[in-house]
């Protein structure tokens, strides 16, 4: 479905400084990231790096994940390299998926991450970064509508996602057509209706004469300008709607801005002939009508937010869809977020890595091509390079050393019982640091009876570590078998959700695996030289606390495999300890930094651990 809305007159069409793919906010970072260490003069001293955990299983495997009913996760890896993060919503009556800011204000930016704990109890469950944003002011580039209250006015020369009653996805540009007018109650004095440019949008220092409404989800005050405001208290005391005529009295006149701004109240704020016209014509104690019309919201919106540019219609990729963007937003490959909506109502939220990650990464024309190859009849892009980011629950899964502050995101959420999904399920307590606990969260999004246990596939251990009633909570689980007396094996942990208004009891189940058997793992190089030749040793050391076949690779920083010291070699328990002498093919390894997997696989599967050296 497309809608189109003519540009109106008042509608903010200056596009404002943004994130863009060079702004620096994020160092990109492989995605087999080396992490440096600090190492001391001599050639001889080992050099140890980290050492985490390989997933095998859970989100971090990549494998195909259910989150909820209605909602899966999975990655898709294609030739290029491509790798695709893919979560799809199946529209059911507990689903919902909307906006949301992310901090709180728009002035102020937050991290995806901190915008999805912030939602957790209410059931927030899977999110992508949306709109862009100025970089000077946090705010967004295009609209902000949470239901159909409207956070910021449209971007009228790009594309913007609005989200109808039951997740039906329409994309195309809006626009707001804004008045407001001075009443005469007794009809004695006709006052002339006059028009606002934007919602919580400052006007840029070009614009002479224009008139912007602040609401308090701008801040707590208006910004210093050169012109003149009134606060008006509305009368319904909730705050600006779309499409809908508010009546409200002027209560304060400020000039310089820094008006203060109290939830029910909005600010007229005007430069020029428009700040004169607005002492004039509302003095404190004037009757207002204020309507912020935007064609192409319903009364029944879930939300809608801006972005762009359009890259599907009719399941056609579209190549340029001749919208406010530059060349190289439109032509990088980068990193990048879109979503879409298939022929049978399915909706994808999709971010695709890029070089940063260690990838090709797509352009504005390829992502088209690939959400219409992914089912998609319209799609739209949102930010992209290092704004591009996707959580499950709380944790964050697009590989970058540091996650960028954003403007808004695009949520879905699960009205009932959910138990986070592990970045792996697989908790080795072995003392050695490393996954040693497990921690997952419980989330209840309405008040009732939260129930948490943990129980053997075999029956012979059963736990309770939660049982309590109250509001909507995230309630956050730690699993430690040396505290819970866990032997290794498979467990099951459950969350039960009764609602105290009585109605449908929910739950959720997470398997989890037990595994002590690989361990400790620890490598060290050392690199002599003598005249012109180089010799190096890598020395890997691991426990093994039963029987095993193991297989260890080593792998340059990029991720390519140079050498293969063990493959599936059956080991008893024990310490163990193998070297690979420094060779790839017939030459010594270069300078630089490598990785060691060690997998070992027994009766519970396989687990691995991955360490970081530096050869000198």
């Amino acid at each position: 479905m497309r809608f189109n809305s003519p540009d109106h007159p008042g509608c903010h069409g200056t596009l404002s400084p943004e994130a863009s793919d060079d702004t620096g906010l994020n160092t990109p970072v492989l995605r087999r990231a080396l992490l440096p260490i600090a190492l001391v003069a001599t050639i001889v001293t080992p050099a140890l790096g980290t050492v985490t955990p390989i997933a095998t299983n859970g989100v971090a495997a990549g494998r195909t994940t259910s989150i909820v009913p209605g909602i899966t996760y999975a990655v898709i890896r294609r030739p290029g390299p491509q790798v695709l993060h893919v979560v799809t919503y199946r529209a059911n009556a507990r689903l919902r998926i909307a906006p949301v800011q992310a901090s709180g204000l728009l002035t102020n930016r937050a991290t995806l991450t901190s915008a999805m704990q912030a939602r957790l109890a209410a059931g927030a469950t899977a999110g992508i970064n949306a709109d862009y944003f100025n970089l000077a002011t946090g705010t967004p580039s295009g609209v902000l509508a949470i239901g159909t209250g409207l956070l910021a006015s449209p971007e009228g020369a790009r594309a913007a996602l609005t989200i109808g009653a039951g997740g039906i996805l329409a994309v195309g540009r809006l626009s707001l057509s804004g008045r407001y007018q001075a009443l005469d109650e007794t009809g004695a004095t006709p006052f002339p209706i006059h028009t606002f440019r934007a919602v919580n949008r400052p006007l840029p220092t070009s614009v002479t004469s224009d008139v912007v409404v602040y609401t308090p989800d701008y801040g707590a005050a208006t910004p210093a300008l050169a012109g003149a405001e009134v606060t008006v208290a509305l009368d319904d005391g909730v705050g600006l709607t779309t499409n809908t005529r508010l009546m409200g009295t002027v209560i304060a006149q400020t000039t310089g801005g820094g008006s203060l701004i109290a939830p029910g109240q909005v600010v007229i704020s005007g430069t020029g002939e428009s700040g004169t016209s607005i002492v004039v014509e509302l003095p404190i104690g004037a009757r207002v009508e204020i309507e912020a019309a935007v064609p192409g919201i319903a009364p029944d919106v879930w939300g809608a937010v801006g972005g762009g540019p359009m890259i599907v219609e009719g399941g056609i990729p579209v190549s340029d869809a001749g919208e406010g963007f530059t060349r190289s937003q439109r032509t990088g490959r980068t990193t990048r977020t879109a979503v879409g909506q298939t022929a049978d109502g399915a909706i994808l939220m999709v971010v695709s890595e890029g070089p940063q990650q260690g990838v090709r990464g797509y352009s504005s024309a390829e992502q088209g091509v690939m959400m219409a190859s992914l089912g998609a009849i319209e799609a739209i892009g949102f930010d992209s390079g290092g704004s591009s980011l996707m959580a499950i629950g709380q944790n964050q899964l697009i590989p970058w050393s540091r996650e960028r502050r954003i403007a808004d995101a695009l949520v879905a959420y699960y009205a009932g019982a959910q138990l986070s999904i592990p970045t792996d399920n697989r908790v080795t307590p072995n003392g050695d640091g490393v996954a040693d606990q497990l921690t997952l969260g419980a989330q209840s999004p309405v008040a009732g009876r939260t129930v948490v246990t943990i129980t053997s596939r075999d029956g012979g251990f059963a736990a309770t570590p939660v049982d309590i009633t109250g509001d909507p909570a995230y309630t956050p689980i730690t699993i430690d078998p040396s505290v819970l007396g866990m032997a290794d094996g498979p467990y099951t942990v459950t969350t039960f959700l009764t609602p105290l208004d009585s109605s449908e009891p929910t739950s959720q189940a997470r398997q989890i695996v037990v595994d002590g058997t690989l361990g400790s793992l620890r490598v060290a190089s050392r690199t002599t030289s003598t005249g012109t030749t180089r010799k190096v040793a890598v020395a890997t050391s691991f426990t093994l606390s039963r029987p095993a076949r193991v297989t260890i690779t080593v792998a340059t920083s990029t991720g390519r495999v140079v050498a293969t010291i063990a493959r599936n070699r059956s080991l008893a328990d024990g310490r163990h300890s193998l070297t690979w002498r420094g060779m790839i093919g017939t030459s010594t390894a270069p300078v630089g930094g490598y990785s060691v997997t060690v997998l070992a696989r027994g009766p519970y599967g396989q687990s691995g651990l991955r360490g970081t050296v530096r050869i000198k």
